[in-house]
């Protein structure tokens, strides 16, 4: 029969695997919990990691990358006790932190940055990152995502709702199963087949967020110009004004397409097809929650808001645990509930008692993920050597110390952003001005065109020559109609001849009714700022490097006597070798945050080569090894940009004054460790029969370690 857990168990449990006391009496918590799982279960935890593993998994954890050759220098060396709960303060108080949330929260949110109004998409991913850098609380996070309106000059977080707009429905499934844990969609077209949702719950659910619609912003509604009756000759004056300058208004109005969320009182209806007895199809659905306690709306306050308080109360039987399951994930690499996101009325965490504690614990923080976060990484179980073993589908796992994991395509990808231009973290991204003066250019559009009397538009059009006379308005469509003929006839040189015609037809009205509506100047700025973008970018050929790409006197030189006087072989060296450079040279440059790149980025880029996720679905970013992913780092680009005299990693390398050193710098660099005494000897005989290429041939092979490509 086991003995019961005592202090003087737990104290040798501890000593026989040379752990120290947490820094955290929270986090020695965790650790004593899952000290008496091991001893039900005659289990040793794993060994304490050393301080290489340990600097190596806290960077890539906490900031998304590897640390620099002065970073992993500096900690090593240092003799400080509390050395490890320090750095891991410093990495979660820096812009690392935020750009490294920021890829594992825009895959789970789905962020796409060219959504449906690729500003709002930009909006989107600026609100996001700013929620991380204040250090928002996730409850708070999401009521804002949850309730925001108005539009994307205001706040980026319309962006939530925008995502998936003219796809309400789907859309609330999403939110059910990022927010809470749970997958519904099934029910969305029939009783779920596995669960006890149906169909009508689905509905009910849906109707907290359907309201939640884009179209206010883009449709201007001059349907109400005065109190007359429809009939009255005014009227019908206003509704034959309005008709000459139409053209010209929608021309204003495209811009602002996909660029406001308003909630309306809309309510979903039934399928016509719906099937059960407890509703007939076609029906209006009222909104009511699946489970936990009913939400009931307070006097002046809407569904959307009442949704969002009910979503992110305490009580609520999901919320928390979720996120704190999920954070737990992110640094153990495996939840207590997994899958994360498909509890039922019977999931059961396999530790129950510190999924338990886990929950208050994030409670208690007031959800601010960085407390929370700051807790796990201290105990003495992350801080061990990782277990190695893949974890079979419905096996238990008992957290002797954290998984060993594949790096993401994101920490891939800034991980050699960071050899090539040393501590990008020091190096704050440039904002997008473009974007920032689009959007404000549209913020003043929007309130000028809010601000005007539909009858005095309609009058200032006409007056600016914006109107279009029913003869342009037939010539449009004349030109049109033939237009479509010819290309249906196959002549799409002529019909392209014709559409420029329309397009110029329509386009004269369009600059009368900008004109019109901001005035001459307003207009003037206007197109300066959206049209153009605002700011251009600088320096053209000489900023991305590849003017300066060209080989120096002695590079020529060497790769002449390397060809032995065969003119033919040099010219093939030096050609191979000005591309390698240009490639090279174009990285080091071009090399900046995953985070600050379109998300996602377009297929073919080294981020979905290694499994980047297409934001198409909830966390579809894969981490398994492929064929192309050999391939870019043995024949990309990268390890030329690694090599290439213009890289911090070369730098470093160049300025130690012995080999032994250099060895050092390489391996501290990619794996942020020295060499071995093997791997010396190793080393040294490359660097006899290689010479100079020696470096690029180690740099080359670490580069295609697993030691490089996981997270140990």
């Amino acid at each position: 029969m086991k003995q019961p857990l005592t202090c003087l168990t737990l104290a040798l449990v501890f000593a026989a695997t040379g752990a120290s006391a947490a820094a955290l009496p929270e986090s020695a918590k965790i650790d004593e919990i899952l000290a008496k799982e091991w001893q039900k279960y005659s289990l040793q935890p794993n060994e304490k990691a050393s301080d290489e593993v340990f600097l190596r998994r806290i960077y890539v954890d906490v900031v998304g990358r590897i640390p620099t050759i002065d970073e992993a220098k500096a900690f090593l060396a240092s003799t400080d006790k509390d050395k490890r709960a320090n750095l891991i303060d410093q990495l979660l108080g820096s812009d690392g932190y935020v750009a490294n949330y920021f890829n594992y929260f825009a895959d789970i949110l789905r962020l796409q940055t060219d959504t449906k109004g690729a500003l709002t998409g930009y909006a989107y991913a600026d609100w996001l990152k700013s929620a991380l850098k204040k250090n928002q609380p996730w409850d708070g996070m999401v009521r804002e995502l949850l309730t925001t309106d108005g539009s994307s000059w205001d706040s980026g977080a319309i962006g939530f709702y925008m995502r998936d707009q003219g796809m309400q429905l789907d859309h609330l499934a999403a939110t059910v199963q990022v927010f809470l844990g749970t997958q519904i969609v099934c029910a969305q077209c029939h009783n779920h087949p596995f669960d006890k949702w149906t169909q009508m719950d689905y509905y009910h659910m849906a109707a907290f967020t359907y309201g939640m619609d884009s179209k206010k912003g883009y449709n201007l509604n001059f349907g109400k110009m005065g109190k007359e009756g429809k009939n009255s000759p005014d009227a019908q004056t206003l509704r034959r004004d309005l008709k000459s300058v139409q053209e010209s208004i929608k021309e204003v109005g495209k811009v602002l397409r996909y660029t406001t969320i308003t909630e309306t009182n809309r309510l979903p209806k039934l399928p016509h097809d719906y099937k059960y007895s407890d509703a007939k199809p076609n029906e209006e659905i009222q909104p009511k929650s699946m489970f936990g306690e009913a939400v009931e709306q307070k006097e002046g306050e809407s569904r959307i808001d009442a949704f969002a308080r009910w979503m992110t109360a305490p009580a609520n039987p999901r919320f928390t645990v979720v996120i704190a399951n999920r954070l737990w994930k992110r640094a153990m690499g495996m939840g207590l509930i997994e899958p994360v996101d498909e509890m039922t009325d019977s999931t059961a965490p396999s530790n129950g008692e510190l999924m338990s504690y886990l929950e208050k614990l994030m409670a208690d923080k007031k959800y601010d993920m960085k407390a929370y976060l700051r807790v796990i990484f201290n105990s003495d179980t992350y801080q061990r050597m990782p277990s190695k073993k893949d974890v079979a589908l419905g096996e238990t796992y008992h957290f002797t110390g954290p998984l060993m994991r594949r790096l993401s395509a994101e920490q891939v990808w800034d991980s050699v952003a960071t050899l090539i231009k040393g501590n990008i973290d020091d190096k704050a991204s440039e904002p997008n001005y473009a974007a920032e003066r689009k959007l404000d250019a549209l913020g003043k559009l929007y309130d000028t065109l809010s601000s005007k009397d539909p009858r005095q538009l309609v009058e200032d059009i006409k007056s600016k020559g914006g109107a279009e006379s029913p003869e342009k308005l037939a010539k449009i469509k004349e030109l049109t109609d033939k237009a479509n003929e010819l290309r249906r006839a196959g002549n799409k040189e002529e019909a392209s001849k014709l559409q420029k015609q329309v397009s110029s037809l329509r386009n004269s009205g369009r600059k009368d009714a900008f004109a019109a509506v901001l005035g001459e100047e307003g207009a003037r700025e206007f197109q300066r700022d959206y049209r153009e973008g605002g700011v251009k970018a600088k320096g053209g050929k000489e900023k991305d490097g590849l003017v300066r790409a060209s080989l120096s006197r002695a590079e020529i030189e060497k790769i002449m006597a390397d060809a032995g006087g065969d003119k033919k072989k040099a010219r093939e060296l030096i050609d191979a070798a000005q591309k390698r450079n240009k490639v090279g040279l174009a990285m080091v440059n071009g090399a900046t945050r995953a985070s600050d790149l379109p998300s996602p980025s377009p297929r073919g880029h080294m981020l979905r080569i290694f499994g980047q996720s297409d934001r198409e679905t909830i966390e579809n970013a894969s981490r398994e090894a492929a064929v192309p992913q050999a391939l870019a780092l043995l024949n990309g680009p990268v390890a030329d940009a690694l090599v290439n005299d213009n890289s911090d990693f070369s730098q470093q390398v160049a300025r130690e004054s012995t080999n032994d050193a250099k060895m050092d710098a390489v391996f501290l660099g990619l794996l942020s460790r020295r060499p071995t005494a093997d791997e010396k000897k190793i080393i040294a005989g490359v660097m006899t029969e290689r010479g100079d290429n020696a470096k690029a041939d180690v740099v080359h092979a670490l580069l295609n370690t697993g030691e490089f490509l996981f997270v140990k």
